[in-house]
């Protein structure tokens, strides 16, 4: 779910608005979503209605999937290099 309409500037929270629109756009239902993809409906729902913090677990990986957490590439994508030195850290 990745992509237009959802920018990684904005908050969790609009993130997860924008998901929810592309997900009532696309005429897919968030059930179908999640047991194409082996997850828990009633989790999915849960991380779309923001009763979940998708801080680990489940529900961490339903937000990676669903393209929401911030600087975590969906499943499939690379992950993205670290710097070794980090600008104005002394190390």
């Amino acid at each position: 779910m990745s992509g237009p309409g959802v920018s990684r500037s904005e908050s969790f929270t609009q993130r997860i608005y924008a998901v929810r629109k592309q997900f009532a756009a696309s005429g897919i239902s968030v059930t179908k979503w999640a047991m194409d993809r082996g997850f828990n409906p009633t989790q999915v729902h849960n991380v779309l209605s923001g009763k979940r913090r998708c801080v680990r677990g489940e529900s961490h990986r339903i937000a990676v999937a669903l393209g929401v957490k911030e600087d975590v590439p969906p499943p499939g994508e690379p992950l993205r290099a670290v710097p070794e030195r980090i600008e104005g850290v002394r190390g």
